[in-house]
């Protein structure tokens, strides 16, 4: 069998693994949460280059992490999440068909999306594992300005999600590599060559996105994006909130138009004259939730959880499966 030529980035050209990562640092993004947002709105806007090409890698771009949870290390006194590989770790049983995407800022600038593949693309793939996904990962580099990225499959058993502590951990339960191309395939025993390294943050990827999704499912959030580019997904945690309408990217003139949950009550039958109320009305959405401002559209998102319980005619982005 002839072998497939592989094409380094040239960006990458002779350097080694080791190297890239030690160049992908972060030392000019504070810890504030508002620089954070400003600047993830900035870099978002550079190029993104792929770190291996090769006939069974598929390109990513930038459109492949829009509305991605920023998870900063300025959110930390504000959100919370679940622990990971505990008693509380969320399962696929929960969140069928994730597809959760995230930025995090912290001694690295990344992007990360994991998604559940379908039955019709797993029976394309020749997919074995019940849960399988994509993986798709892109880091920052100050140097040349660009997010140097990379999509990937695995698989893992569903004892994957039952380990209790991820020291125990066993062979069984290590993600299993998948090619994303149907004429091409990946040994059984792939994973044996994967970097330690490596196998723990596909780890902790996929165990973390769900717990991701179990907090956002109770929290409201806010889409912002430029015209033309892409956006991010925040929390609007009420502390966050007022900082957030300081800066240049939400200012809006009239909050109380904000969409807002009106709580159930009874009111008063029309043309009565014995104040009469005895017509209930349920909880109900109401107010503006698209906006528009200096460039910046933003869309307030209600929680997953609330909107499972209220009837609505508003069409909202769902961040969980999108």
């Amino acid at each position: 069998m002839k072998e497939e030529k592989t094409y380094i980035n040239k960006d990458l050209y002779n350097e080694s693994e080791q190297s890239f990562y030690n160049n992908v640092n972060n030392d000019f993004i504070g810890d504030d949460f508002i620089e954070q947002l400003e600047w993830s709105m900035l870099i978002i806007q550079n190029n993104f280059k792929q770190i291996r090409l090769a006939p069974y890698i598929p390109d990513v771009t930038a459109s492949h992490f829009d509305k991605a949870f920023l998870m900063s290390s300025g959110l930390n006194d504000n959100i919370k999440f679940l622990t990971p590989f505990s008693d509380s770790q969320v399962t696929p049983d929960i969140f069928p068909m994730i597809n959760i995407k995230f930025m995090t800022i912290l001694d690295t600038i990344s992007l990360a999306k994991i998604k559940e593949m379908d039955i019709r693309q797993k029976s394309q793939l020749g997919v074995k594992n019940k849960y399988s996904y994509e993986y798709s990962m892109a880091f920052y580099r100050k140097d040349t300005e660009s997010f140097y990225a990379t999509k990937e499959g695995y698989g893992v058993n569903k004892s994957f999600f039952n380990l209790g502590n991820i020291d125990k951990i066993t062979k069984n339960d290590i993600p299993n590599p998948i090619s994303l191309h149907p004429n091409y395939r990946v040994p059984d025993n792939a994973f044996l060559y994967l970097p330690n390294e490596q196998i723990v943050q596909i780890i902790k990827h996929i165990s973390m996105a769900y717990q991701v999704a179990m907090t956002m499912y109770y929290e409201w959030t806010v889409y912002i994006k430029e015209y033309d580019n892409i956006g991010f997904t925040i929390p609007i945690e009420p502390g966050l909130l007022s900082e957030i309408y300081k800066t240049s990217i939400l200012n809006f003139d009239d909050k109380k138009r904000m969409l807002h949950f009106v709580r159930d009550h009874y009111r008063r039958k029309p043309k009565s004259d014995n104040n009469d109320y005895s017509i209930y009305v349920s909880k109900y959405l109401r107010g503006e939730y698209k906006f528009n401002y200096r460039g910046f559209y933003a869309e307030i998102i209600p929680p997953k959880y609330d909107l499972n319980r209220v009837k609505t005619k508003k069409k909202f982005i769902n961040t969980l499966s999108d």
